[in-house]
């Protein structure tokens, strides 16, 4: 069993070498340069900022993951954002669109947002940073791994419509994302999820 993991490790290093290094390393970019533009115009234009903050709070809470009584469910966030980037992968499988980088620039817009308005209540950064940081560094690589991946895919089977001959197959396609959900998505997730639910709010407890 641990050879075959070891194995399954492997594979994903070697297409992680291959081209989806690349593709994880220009979703990152993107993501942090589309937040910071969303912080800077969200913080700028107060009367599109107060409805894309109820837009992305209302959002949120229909995820259902905080009871009544404030407590944060792990197994509802786990579900919730490997449902999230589950899709973003399969969106990959729709040639020539791109369609993980709209994924993309909706959570960037989130970020941007919620920081936007963060700044404009006078909250500390540091507020901001004890609610985000401790889950997203788990989260966040997770999610600029399946946004590559996506990527990668899309441009993959977009070059198979093309008959490129080095592009791989549909189903070599679907085997790379299971590789990353299985072996990088859920341990991240899972660590996130648990972190949000348990860690985060003793941590906001200090600062708030």
């Amino acid at each position: 069993m641990k050879d075959l993991i070891f194995r399954r490790y492997a594979e994903l290093s070697k297409a992680w070498r291959a081209g989806l290094s690349n593709e994880v390393f220009r979703a990152s970019v993107a993501f942090l340069i589309l937040t910071v533009l969303f912080f800077a115009i969200a913080l700028a234009l107060p009367q599109i900022r107060e409805p894309l903050v109820n837009l992305v709070v209302t959002a949120m809470g229909s995820v259902g993951a905080v009871a009544e009584d404030g407590s944060i469910s792990p197994t509802i966030l786990f579900f919730s954002n490997l449902q999230t980037c589950i899709f973003i992968m399969i969106y990959g499988l729709i040639p020539f669109l791109q369609l993980p980088a709209l994924t993309l620039g909706l959570n960037a817009m989130v970020l941007g947002v919620l920081g936007a308005w963060y700044a404009a209540e006078g909250i500390s950064p540091l507020v901001y940073l004890v609610l985000l940081v401790p889950h997203g560094i788990f989260e966040l690589p997770a999610l600029a791994m399946a946004l590559g991946t996506g990527l990668l895919v899309c441009k993959q089977i977009t070059g198979r419509l093309r008959k490129r001959a080095d592009a791989c197959s549909l189903s070599e396609c679907v085997v790379l994302m299971s590789r990353v959900l299985l072996l990088a998505l859920v341990p991240l997730l899972l660590i996130a999820a648990l972190i949000e639910a348990y860690i985060t709010p003793l941590l906001a407890s200090l600062v708030l």
